[in-house]
């Protein structure tokens, strides 16, 4: 299933999967004492299952799950 840009989203990325299961988000996380642009992927439920550094990655590995 493909990911959809949400509109109407301020600042950060946020796509959804088409079926709704999985959302992947662009939040700004302190790695290692710098601050790192990186894509959260959550479940339908909210909880944070994946954290990934770019984009690309996130929706290839979860296109399919």
């Amino acid at each position: 299933m493909k990911f959809k840009k949400q509109s109407n989203v301020a600042f950060f990325s946020k796509y959804t999967r088409e079926d709704g299961k999985f959302t992947i988000e662009s939040v700004d996380r302190r790695i290692n004492g710098t601050l790192k642009n990186v894509f959260e992927v959550t479940d339908e439920t909210g909880k944070v299952i994946d954290t990934l550094p770019r984009l690309k990655d996130a929706k290839a590995k979860y296109e399919n799950a």
